[in-house]
């Protein structure tokens, strides 16, 4: 999970990222595209089957017209002369049906066309015969040479004592090519008769289910209707390549069109990734879920040479679980004014993370940096007050870096309300930004940081010749100092040497510490009576 969460959120994988969107786009809008061109398809087959079948559908309107004429006017006797002379009226029905019978328990004895046979004609049993509503009985290919019909064969239909020979109606020439169908008689759900076209293909029909998009897959679509009576059933059948060879054109466009519009849709995806997965909007959606680490920096106390302190320096999990320095949230915070929430939060770890851990009788110091604008004691002394108990082991020192926004009178006024709550206040990054010698003497602040530049400085530059001037500022002033940024054990015994450093803090001495390692390192080079942690496995 971490490795895919890990690609949307790094920059290294943007390409990949843009071409895997590109990708899902185009296989989804070309999925989208199939599906509807399989439901267009299977809808155009619908409507040519239909097309085909109407043919067949009047014709058995005009069968069963013809049956209510016979049944409405042949009043008459059988075969009588007036019986034969009111068919032959029947038989010029615009209908296309011309040859009528009188064939009473299937046994033909007159029609329009013969009169009276010579000799009746036996039908035998019906292929097939229908109950209500039509009660009609068939005989399908029956040889009509008992009508002087020789070698033509037909459908014969019979409703009662009446019947008649059923014209042959052809599928249409006029069908689109990439279709073929087959008619079949049905005599029932399970029994069928062919009589034109692709034999075997109303089976195949038959068997086929699914949605339209479905018989893409299956390279091949299939459609089937019947007439009202469930009599002419036509199936259709076209084939994918077939379709493809006739709109090849077509196709070359939808792929065309499709990923030019995958393209666009690859983009404004990636855009809706990136703002989502942006650092800022990780941080922010991220930051009151327990997110927040504290990292603590022992200060040496160079009088009595012992961890007596630490700065505690926030960080951020990442929802990859890497760990962020505060130089990349820190500006989003100030940003979205969550610059007094998210001290609320450092505090609160660190002093949740410290209690648990200080052993009874040790006295820590805790410098924690504040933003400029939060300079408010109204503020921030309820957010240091767990720290702030009569039996607190702890001191508390509030590290400020002076900017244009405060002025030295406010300032002033802050710093002695903090002090008057029992916070101590140091100036930060003294010797870098807005920082004065003004400032030094005028503010009541207890002790002053030195910028780090000063100590990272090579040894002759300016930079570190400026050093030695910076600590005789601070020394003047009477205020404590700590020098931070110290990395080097000679630049470190040179602060010790002066005499008037109070603190140093630097990798020298220790990098920042997760809580466990932290207390670790003060049982080993702090005073007594830190002991040791049993550390979790």
């Amino acid at each position: 999970m971490n490795r895919f969460i890990g690609i949307l959120i790094a920059g290294t994988h943007e390409r990949g990222r843009k071409i895997g969107l590109w990708v899902v786009a185009f296989v989804a809008l070309l999925f989208g595209a199939t599906w509807i061109v399989a439901e267009q398809v299977s809808l155009d087959m619908r409507v040519e089957t239909q097309r085909s079948l109407a043919g067949f559908e009047q014709l058995r309107a005009n069968v069963l017209s013809t049956f209510e004429e016979m049944d409405r006017r042949l009043v008459q006797p059988g075969c009588s002369p007036a019986f034969l002379d009111e068919l032959r009226r029947i038989a010029f029905l615009p209908d296309g049906i011309n040859e009528l019978l009188y064939a009473p328990n299937g046994r033909v004895e007159c029609s329009v066309n013969s009169g009276r046979l010579a000799s009746p004609e036996e039908l035998g049993a019906p292929d097939f015969a229908f109950q209500a509503p039509d009660d009609m009985a068939f005989w399908v290919d029956v040889d009509l040479g008992f009508l002087g019909l020789d070698g033509i064969t037909g459908t014969l239909a019979q409703r009662g004592a009446l019947a008649m020979i059923v014209p042959s109606q052809p599928l249409p020439a006029t069908r689109p090519r990439w279709m073929e169908q087959e008619l079949i008689f049905r005599f029932s759900d399970d029994v069928w008769l062919h009589r034109q076209g692709e034999a075997g293909l109303y089976t195949q029909a038959r068997d086929a289910t699914g949605p339209a998009l479905a018989s893409v897959f299956r390279g091949v679509f299939y459609e089937m209707s019947c007439d009202s009576g469930g009599i002419h059933c036509i199936a259709s059948r076209s084939y994918l390549n077939q379709l493809f060879a006739l709109g090849g054109a077509t196709v070359a466009v939808i792929l065309l069109l499709a990923g030019v519009l995958a393209a666009w849709v690859a983009q404004q995806l990636n855009r809706i990734i990136e703002r989502y997965w942006s650092f800022e909007a990780r941080f922010l959606r991220r930051l009151d879920q327990g997110s927040v680490v504290c990292a603590y920096q022992p200060l040496l106390n160079l009088k009595e040479d012992q961890v007596t302190g630490c700065e505690v320096l926030a960080r951020w999990r990442d929802i990859d679980g890497s760990i962020v320095p505060p130089d990349r949230f820190l500006p989003i915070i100030e940003k979205h004014g969550l610059t007094e929430r998210f001290t609320s939060m450092v505090v609160a770890y660190a002093y949740a993370d410290l209690t648990a851990y200080m052993p009874n009788g040790a006295r820590l110091q805790v410098n924690f940096n504040i933003f400029p604008q939060d300079l408010d004691a109204s503020k921030l002394v309820p957010i240091f007050a767990p720290f702030l108990t009569k039996d607190s082991p702890f001191d508390v020192v509030v590290e400020i870096v002076e900017t244009a926004e405060i002025s030295p009178e406010t300032a002033q006024v802050e710093i002695e309300r903090l002090r008057a709550a029992g916070l101590k206040v140091y100036i930060d990054d003294f010797g870098a930004g807005y920082s004065s010698m003004h400032n030094l003497a005028a503010l009541s602040i207890d002790g002053v940081k030195l910028d780090r530049s000063f100590a990272m400085a090579p040894d002759q530059s300016v930079m570190a010749t400026m050093l030695d001037h910076a600590i005789d500022l601070a020394q003047a002033s009477g205020r404590s100092l700590v020098v931070e940024g110290v990395e080097t054990m000679d630049r470190l015994n040179a602060l010790r040497a002066t005499g008037m450093v109070d603190f140093a803090q630097g990798y020298v001495i220790s990098r920042p510490l997760l809580i466990e390692p932290f207390i670790a390192h003060l049982a080993d080079h702090g005073p007594r009576p830190f002991t040791r942690p049993r550390l979790v496995a």
